[in-house]
């Protein structure tokens, strides 16, 4: 028996139906917008809150615009932040064209193998990166000492933003194939039919259809540019390059007030520039729509556009990109875990060993971090998709005041930076009574880390609830039923494939999340990415590899469970 055919109990649920739906409601919305409060108060006072005697000031915006440490990461953020998205836009929409409307040979597997970037445990790729191509890297040696070619810098900026390439690209890509593959291909077909050729087809008619979806993930990747954390902590190091996030982490940290008021000042400036970038992204996405051409055949079989003898260079060096950005690294991640050094002057294996992963198995705080990143990931990753899933049968199942609300809330924290969700988060806990129930311990850092990605779970779900007809709500609502009846026995039986495909999402990203718990970790409970970064900065890079290798075995394990266990359900 079907979802559709189960029965519905009939009579009215215990409660009204709008008691719960405020409580979820308010609950969403105060998880997301609650942590910001503090951080603004806490930027216009004169003294952090704890202490007594602060008044209102604009002290800490002042003190900001007057240090030239600012001054310069604002320059760096800016540098990396067009220089990547420039490369990762264009790489990806060329990709994505070659992928989806040429004859490319292989084009099917490197659809999947282009995300790699956007799967592999960031701070892991990062250590890859650093492995093989850092200044001291095993590629960057062999080529110097054997080739005598000139050495180049992956902590500058330029070298940065090559690896920030790398990470977003696949953000362009799946905003452009994702358009082109709801838009009609009969007038490329037409252009060929009268004799243009590939790039003219492709220059005259595919690009500007494109154009919309190219600036939503322009803006898109410039907004995720301006928030990261990892790559100037761990590649901006050598050279002393700090981001704007990185000038707030290292600044919170390193200050004689751990907490000084021109950190929330900064923190709030960049709250403000992201979420006005947000505004320009929903208003291009809207305008998206009126550059699609929808007809009888969009979606369907359509004639690949020919390159000719271009068609197996062009596959190769696709290959080879590949390679060079995800295969490599990530052997190059393997093979760091299991020596003492990795250096072109010494065989690998005359380096072998196993104390790094001796060190992940006895070391206390290392163990501790997998345990726990475990927990957060299993527990948090089904809390929150449970959360998420109520709260869109809500925003579009329902007729609760609210329910408008609760979309933009969802959509909302992922694009915040997740410094100063951590921030937020920590005035929070800090200012309220009730936060110093989950200030010190492992539940603060799971609400942080949860808040921050449900928005994940929420794109996921919300597709999936859009293709079942409002015809069954009627239905149980004509037989007698409830709201929460519906929802419970019609509506979530019917989202299984989808809450489990989120439950996975959930788990990958929060294993490897790590920039809200920043300010949060405190001894004891250590999650991976924060005692990555904090071994990495201390020297410790064999144990960083060994976590880093550990975090890609449990994804891919998880990934290639979860592959399984979907088909089954969706021929169940």
């Amino acid at each position: 028996m079907t979802a559709v055919d189960t029965p519905v109990a009939a009579g009215r649920p215990r409660a009204p139906a709008s008691v719960g739906q405020a409580v979820v409601s308010v609950l969403v919305i105060g998880l997301v917008v609650g942590p910001f409060v503090p951080l603004v108060y806490s930027s216009f006072r004169s003294k952090p809150v704890y202490l007594p005697g602060g008044v209102f000031s604009l002290g800490g915006y002042r003190t900001l615009f007057a240090d030239p440490a600012y001054r310069t990461a604002v320059k760096n953020t800016l540098l990396f932040a067009v220089g990547t998205t420039a490369l990762a836009v264009a790489g990806g929409t060329l990709l994505a064209i070659l992928c989806t409307r040429t004859n490319l040979p292989g084009r099917r597997a490197y659809g999947l193998l282009l995300m790699a970037p956007s799967v592999i445990p960031p701070l892991g790729l990062i250590v890859g990166w650093t492995a093989i191509y850092g200044q001291g890297g095993y590629v960057t040696q062999l080529l110097s000492r054997n080739l005598h070619l000139p050495v180049w810098n992956l902590s500058s900026i330029p070298g940065m933003t090559v690896f920030g390439a790398v990470v977003t690209l696949p953000v362009a890509y799946l905003t452009v194939r994702s358009t082109l593959a709801g838009t009609d291909s009969s007038l490329e077909d037409a252009a060929r039919s009268a004799g243009a050729g590939p790039l003219r087809v492709i220059g005259r008619i595919t690009l500007p259809m494109l154009r919309p979806a190219i600036l939503n993930c322009t803006v898109l990747i410039f907004a995720l540019c301006l928030e990261i954390l990892g790559i100037p902590l761990f590649l901006g190091g050598p050279s002393n390059i700090d981001f704007y996030a990185s000038f707030l982490y290292r600044s919170w940290s390193n200050s004689g007030t751990p907490d000084p008021p021109f950190v929330s000042a900064g923190a709030v400036l960049l709250l403000v520039v992201v979420s006005l970038l947000l505004v320009v992204r929903a208003r291009l996405s809207g305008a998206e729509q009126r550059f699609v051409t929808v007809g009888a055949r969009s979606g369907g079989v359509h004639r690949p556009l020919d390159l000719g003898r271009w068609r197996r260079p062009a596959s190769a060096a696709i290959g080879v990109f590949i390679a060079v950005t995800s295969v490599v690294p990530l052997l190059g991640l393997v093979l760091m875990s299991f020596v003492r050094v990795l250096t072109t002057l010494v065989a690998p294996w005359h380096l072998m060993t196993s104390d790094n992963w001796h060190a992940v198995a006895t070391d206390p705080a290392l163990r501790r971090s997998i345990t726990d990143s475990l927990l957060i990931a299993v527990g948090g990753g089904a809390a929150s998709v449970a959360l998420v899933a109520v709260a869109a049968l809500i925003a579009h199942r329902s007729r609760f005041p609210l329910r408008r609300l609760i979309a933009p809330a969802l959509m909302y924290p992922r694009a915040v930076p997740g410094v100063i969700l951590g921030m937020g988060f920590f005035w929070t806990y800090l200012m309220f009574t009730p936060g110093s129930l989950v200030r010190n311990n492992l539940w603060g850092e799971a609400i942080a880390l949860c808040v921050r990605n449900l928005t994940l779970a929420y794109v996921v779900i919300q597709p999936s609830l859009a293709r079942i007809g409002v015809e069954l709500d009627r239905a149980g609502h004509a037989a007698g039923a409830g709201w929460w009846t519906v929802a419970r026995r019609i509506l979530l039986p019917m989202l299984r494939p989808a809450l489990l495909a989120a439950f996975v999402f959930m788990f990958v990203t929060l294993l490897g999340d790590y920039d809200p718990v920043v300010f949060l970790q405190k001894p004891g409970t250590e999650i991976l990415g924060v005692t990555m970064l904090q071994h990495w900065s201390t020297g410790v890079q064999g144990p960083v590899a060994a976590l880093a290798v550990l975090q890609v075995v449990i994804v891919a394990a998880v990934l290639l469970v979860a592959g399984r266990a979907l088909r089954r359900v969706d021929h169940a």
